[in-house]
């Protein structure tokens, strides 16, 4: 953060990006001032009000001066009116941060950049492209990951960039010295026991054993894991092995096959095993079981049921063959 700016805008939903741009302004404020040295603001609780007083405040503090204030994506008009003259004027050796989660109103927008600032905007990636999202993030750790590996950190750990980014942390002080990380590397340090109790969990559905696929679910649940973080990888699971099997039901053969899985090897052979023993049409009646779950978790659906009790019955539905 050399050379800064007066005011920053931080937009979007990137949170690993936002988390990154938070974590640096408070380590540069307490490097400067000790403990309590960045100013924070309640967005919400305390208003622009607020932050345009301390800006209006003397201070009598050597080096700059840091200030940050979120969420501001809910500021009207008039709450940016307020802020605009403080923007337009920044007192000198200050330095402003807003942090506003998904869009920044348009009129804040201007204001900043009007008052010499500087508008970031970080747009959380598409699913499709998460592999290239963790890919960039171990590059930033001193890693060398390749997509497949990048494919199978995400299939362990779901597509929660802060969940992501700890794991890339994770790996690199798990491996230190080595940088490059391989797909075996994951399925050992990332997530811990959870990812194989969840590919074990899947492979129950796909096998129709039930009373194997409750009693995995009692111990992660009990191991804090919750439904919606398991419902990814135990899709991602299906999905790889209905893929398996839709390919061997076309003729294909086993070795061609593995190549068009796109595997690490040890994955395609256990996929492949899975595979050979699948009901096609039991597999499709669990990805529509867990389809409807993800639906009712977002708000649809037909059933008032707590997540606990949906994902429960949703396990019946998917591994009753």
């Amino acid at each position: 953060m050399a050379d800064l700016k007066p005011v920053y805008l931080i937009t979007g939903d990137d949170d690993a990006k936002i988390d990154a741009w938070r974590g640096r302004v408070r380590a540069r404020a307490e490097q400067e001032h000790g403990p309590g040295g960045l100013e924070q603001f309640d967005g919400k609780a305390d208003g622009a009000g607020a932050v345009a007083a301390a800006l209006a405040t003397m201070t009598f503090a050597a080096g700059s001066r840091y200030l940050l204030a979120e969420p501001v994506e809910g500021w009207k008009a008039d709450d940016v009116a307020e802020l605009e003259p403080s923007l337009a004027a920044m007192p000198p050796d200050t330095v402003l941060v807003l942090i506003a989660r998904g869009k920044a109103p348009a009129k804040l927008v201007r204001a900043v950049e009007a008052g010499g600032g500087e508008v970031r905007d970080y747009g959380a990636p598409k699913p499709w492209e998460l592999p290239k999202w963790v890919i960039a993030r171990a590059r930033e750790e001193g890693l060398a990951m390749d997509a497949e590996a990048a494919k199978q950190l995400i299939q362990a750990v779901g597509t929660r960039q802060q969940q992501l980014q700890r794991e890339v942390e994770k790996l690199r002080i798990g491996l230190h010295p080595r940088t490059q990380v391989s797909a075996a590397d994951i399925d050992s340090l990332a997530a811990g026991d959870a990812t194989a109790q969840v590919y074990d969990l899947a492979d129950s559905i796909v096998a129709a054993d039930l009373p194997g696929a409750l009693a995995l679910t009692e111990e992660l649940t009990a191991a804090d894991e919750r439904p919606g973080r398991l419902t990814y990888r135990i899709v991602s699971r299906l999905r790889d092995v209905h893929r398996a099997v839709v390919l061997l039901d076309s003729g294909m053969p086993e070795q061609k096959a593995g190549s068009a899985l796109g595997m690490p090897p040890w994955a395609v052979k256990r996929t492949l095993a899975q595979a050979r023993k699948a009901d096609r049409e039991v597999l499709e009646r669990a990805l529509e079981a867990f389809a409807e779950f993800e639906l009712e978790s977002r708000g649809g659906g037909d059933r008032d049921l707590d997540e606990d009790t949906a994902f429960t019955m949703t396990l019946v539905s998917a591994a009753s063959g």
